[in-house]
């Protein structure tokens, strides 16, 4: 089963907020000080629209356009796809899935919040499964011993449920249980 982790504890890319006047050559600049590959696009506190990298790449210099006359609006991706930031890792796993992109935008209550990745919910899982593990490890080498509670005998202890109560029996008992 996966685990419940919300998509808003796995962003590590904060919004970076732009106007769809921006010209490119600023967003660009604003995207390099920034060490982050998009940012998404406001007007009148609504969110438009994002521009990524790969949309300056693709629309702007691959077409020898000038990134400083051309506007955000005219090259930005608009209803971007967003989660809100209480949703299952899971639900963006499978809306990126569904849609095909490798991104996507978190928000909350509606405002944009952070983007969230793809290698980003893989990490999310993996830190997960990773803390479970050593859960589950120090569970197995983690022994009790002590005085069996059905024949006195001491040693390793393993608790079982008898007519709804826990009792700590020996191995013997416990396999005499058929537990």
């Amino acid at each position: 089963m996966a685990p419940r982790i919300a998509v808003g504890q796995v962003v590590k890319r904060k919004a970076i907020i732009v106007k769809p006047d921006d010209t490119v050559h600023r967003v660009a600049r604003i995207l390099s000080r920034n060490k982050v590959g998009s940012a998404v696009v406001v007007k009148d506190d609504e969110i438009v629209g994002i521009i990524t990298d790969r949309d300056i790449l693709d629309k702007v210099v691959a077409k020898g356009r000038d990134p400083k006359t051309v506007k955000v609006e005219k090259v930005m991706t608009k209803n971007p796809v967003t989660i809100e930031d209480d949703y299952d890792v899971q639900d963006a796993i499978d809306k990126m899935m569904d849609k095909g992109i490798r991104r996507l935008l978190v928000t909350r209550l509606g405002k944009p919040i952070g983007f969230v990745t793809a290698a980003d919910l893989l990490a999310a899982f993996n830190a997960y499964n990773s803390e479970e593990e050593v859960g589950e490890e120090e569970a197995e080498e983690t022994e009790v011993y002590g005085i069996c509670e059905l024949c006195g005998q001491y040693g390793p202890l393993y608790r079982v449920y008898i007519g709804g109560e826990e009792k700590w029996v020996c191995e013997s008992c416990k396999d005499d249980l058929n537990l």
